[in-house]
């Protein structure tokens, strides 16, 4: 099991202030895989105490963000998976180029609403 780096802890954080419930959650939540797509990448979680009692949260949450990075003409996307009361996984997706799963560089963007693509 990995620790969750600087970009996965700062999205999660998005996540907590609008579910303030899933705060304590960090302290048990590891990284079992990062699996790269070749246009995305998914962050598996799973949890180091099995005991914990879970909120009935079910919800797909992406703080309306888009993160650049240099190498990506439009960046990426991302979504959080949570189920169960469980944060499952960050899937960061792009916009259909190819990407190595690499945040050598990156800055997040509020949507504006609207999309140039």
């Amino acid at each position: 099991m990995n620790e969750l780096n600087a970009l996965e802890l700062k999205l999660l954080d998005g996540l907590i202030k609008k579910y303030p419930k899933l705060k304590f959650h960090l302290d048990f939540l590891k990284v079992s895989e990062r699996k790269i797509t070749g246009v995305g990448l998914y962050v598996n979680f799973e949890y180091v105490n099995p005991k914990i009692d879970f909120e009935d949260i079910n919800v797909l949450f992406s703080n309306e963000e888009n993160i650049e990075i240099q190498k990506l003409k439009h960046g990426i996307g991302y979504v959080i998976d949570v189920t169960d009361g469980k944060i499952l996984y960050i899937e960061f997706i792009t916009y259909g180029e190819n990407w190595d799963g690499k945040f050598d560089e990156y800055k997040i963007i509020k949507n504006s609403g609207y999309s140039n693509l």
